[in-house]
C-alpha cells in the first residue's frame, strides 16, 4: 500500500518536473492529469490502516485522505488552481521523501 502511494507521489512529482509546469490552466490536459494523480494518491492513502497512520504521524494523512478538501475546494466546488499547483509541486515531493524514508525503514 505504501509503495503504491509512493509511486503516485513520484509520478506526480516527475510529471511536473518533466513538463516544467509553472502554473495550471482551467480544464487543460495537464490540470486534469494532476487531478487524476491526486485522486489516486487519495485512494491509496485511504487504504492505509489508521494504526499505521497514527504511528507515522509526520505524514499529512488527513490532507491526502480528504484530497486537500479544505485547501483546494472553494465555493461551488471550484478547484483553486494555484493551490492545486502548490500542493502538487511543493507538498507532494515532501510527502514522497517522507514515504521513501518510511519504506526504507520497514
Amino acid at each position: 500500500m505504501i509503495e503504491d502511494l509512493y509511486y503516485y507521489c513520484r509520478e506526480l512529482e516527475a510529471f511536473i518536473q518533466k513538463n516544467q509546469i509553472q502554473e495550471l490552466q482551467m480544464e487543460s490536459m495537464d490540470t486534469l492529469f494532476i487531478e487524476n494523480l491526486m485522486t489516486e494518491i487519495q485512494k491509496e492513502s485511504q487504504k492505509i490502516p489508521d494504526d499505521f497512520k497514527r504511528v507515522n504521524s509526520q505524514i499529512p494523512w488527513q490532507n491526502m485522505d480528504s484530497f486537500w478538501q479544505e485547501d483546494l475546494t472553494r465555493a461551488y466546488e471550484y478547484i483553486d488552481l494555484k493551490m492545486l499547483y502548490a500542493i502538487a509541486a511543493h507538498e507532494i515531493p515532501k510527502i514522497a521523501s517522507a514515504l521513501h524514508l518510511l519504506i526504507k525503514r520497514n
